[in-house]
């Protein structure tokens, strides 16, 4: 089901349905005649605090990564696909209060960002802290709300998915309104669909619903002050399942075993004309558990959930899957893969690892993943000299130093003591940060404070070698204020340590979008 609606359609005028008992009747199908592909529900669960783009951080530092917080380094699938991925760390809305900066519930996140889409089935690892389990399912619910307003620059959390009213742009009696979507961990999907325009003054053209996937809406009123919907509805990645041990892979003949965990798996038959294979799950030599696995749909996979479910032996700790590529079955063998170790992140739940900290996979609208965060749950509290250990001791927040309202000394440091800059300072008032360059950290957050984030990297660095200057020496140039006009740039216009800081992430951004075009462009897996 790897198809895309049209960007053109995320804006289009399309037929309205009435509202109905059925809220997957309201919805549009990612390709007409199929399915809708993920159970559609109406139950809310609370997304993550600061989900929204209005409570970010402020004027928080930028650490573009740590050796033990590592950016850009790939993963591998088992069709040769190698992802980037980055280490992110997020505080937002800190705070000074009686003599302690004290971060509030959510407030501190580790991110776990990708470039690419994380497509199940395919062997993928997926980070974790330092280690590399497999990615193998998912569960995914397209959530709908009823009676959703969003205010002029305001916000609203459906499912997993944040819309933001963005802008308003008017020319006599026609008016346009831009809807923003990103993820609850952040993640921008301008680059891939365009941002929603709706608009009352142009029912021929943008039209007052919209649908980007399963992102969809009806708006009922539109203008300049909100945007009333009838009902929108986002999409959120409910489980990731992971497997820490590759147990078998390839092609599997009736009667193959294998041993698990005091379990035995076995392939009790396979029927390659019907598409079939059946497993039996046994313990102390007697069949506990069995599954008919197939036959493949290729048409819905791998995004639709009943389709790719039909494939999947899942088991405590063990899972199984009957895999479609390169294909299910060879002569009177059958593509499977085995897994042991299995374990679940669930949206919300603790994190089995780490009781302190809470699990939030952030969902893709095609149905794929896009990285998870791990939150505090409970509220942070730093005297001076204090440090606070991240998820597994992962990385670390050390407050050195405070005067009155000012974080004087401060910084973050990976578990093997590696260290930021000093990111504190007389006018540093919070410890806000935002460390990494993925598509969250290094994408979406830089595109719309990138310039601040920049600037106080480098005042911090220049501060930093200022005093390690003997006496007397010339002080680094301060960081140049951008031109009040945009100006062509000559050949020979010197360039700052500041500015190769910029180009330096703005190309490892540009990078980043390139791999993923590129990879949308290949087959399976298009995120």
């Amino acid at each position: 089901m790897n198809r895309v609606l049209p960007l053109a359609a995320c804006a289009a005028s399309l037929a309205l349905p009435a509202l109905a008992a059925d809220p997957a009747a309201l919805l549009v199908p990612a390709h007409p005649g199929l399915p809708i592909a993920h159970p559609v529900t109406v139950a809310a669960i609370a997304p993550p605090p600061f989900s929204t783009p209005d409570l970010r951080g402020v004027n928080p530092a930028y650490v573009p990564g740590l050796p033990g917080l590592p950016q850009g380094y790939a993963v591998s699938d088992d069709f040769g696909r190698k992802p980037l991925k980055y280490d992110g760390v997020l505080i937002r809305q800190s705070r000074i209060e009686n003599g302690e900066v004290v971060i509030p519930p959510g407030g501190l996140a580790y991110l776990e960002d990708t470039w690419g889409g994380e497509v199940a089935l395919r062997g993928e690892e997926l980070p974790l802290l330092g280690r590399r389990p497999v990615y193998v399912d998912y569960d995914m619910s397209v959530v709908v709300q009823h009676d959703v307003t969003l205010p002029a620059g305001g916000s609203a959390v459906v499912g997993g998915t944040v819309y933001t009213y963005a802008a308003s742009v008017g020319h006599e009696t026609m008016a346009n309104h831009t809807i923003h979507t990103r993820t609850i961990a952040g993640t921008d999907w301008e680059w891939a669909f365009g941002a929603p325009v709706l608009s009352e003054t142009e029912p021929g053209w943008y039209g007052t619903r919209f649908a980007e996937l399963y992102n969809q809406g009806q708006a009922s009123r539109v203008t300049r002050q909100s945007i009333d919907f009838d009902w929108l509805s986002g999409v959120r990645m409910d489980r990731l399942l992971l497997a820490d041990e590759t147990v078998f892979k390839g092609l599997a003949a009736e009667g193959d075993r294998w041993a698990i965990g005091g379990r035995e798996l076995r392939v009790a038959s396979i029927d390659a004309a019907g598409g079939t294979v059946t497993v039996e799950l046994s313990q102390d030599g007697k069949v506990i558990e069995s599954k008919v696995l197939g036959p493949v749909d290729p048409d819905r996979l791998i995004e639709d959930t009943a389709a790719r479910k039909q494939l999947v032996f899942e088991d405590g700790d063990i899972v199984a899957f009957l895999s479609p590529w390169p294909a299910p079955f060879e002569g009177e063998r059958a593509q499977l893969k085995v897994y042991g170790g299995a374990f679940s992140l669930r949206y919300g739940d603790a994190y089995a690892g780490d009781g302190r900290f809470a699990v939030w996979p952030a969902g893709c609208p095609t149905g794929h993943n896009f990285g998870f965060m791990l939150t505090n749950r409970e509220e942070i509290r730093l005297s001076p000299g204090q440090a606070h250990d991240g998820p597994e001791g992962y990385f670390r927040i050390v407050v050195d130093g405070l005067s009155g309202d000012a974080v004087t000394s401060w910084h973050v440091e990976d578990r093997e003591g590696n260290r930021s800059l000093d990111l504190g300072g007389p006018q540093v008032h919070n410890i806000d940060l935002v460390l990494g360059q993925g598509r969250v950290a290094g994408q979406a957050i830089l595109k719309d404070v990138g310039r601040d984030l920049l600037a106080r990297t480098y005042g911090t660095a220049v501060a930093a070698q200022t005093a390690a200057l003997p006496e007397g020496a010339p002080a680094p140039a301060a960081m140049p204020r951008p031109a009040a006009a945009a100006a062509g740039v000559s050949a020979g216009s010197g360039a700052s340590p500041a500015l190769f800081l910029a180009l330096g992430i703005a190309a490892a951004a540009a990078c980043g979008l390139g791999f993923e075009l590129g990879r949308r462009r290949g087959g399976n897996g298009r995120a």
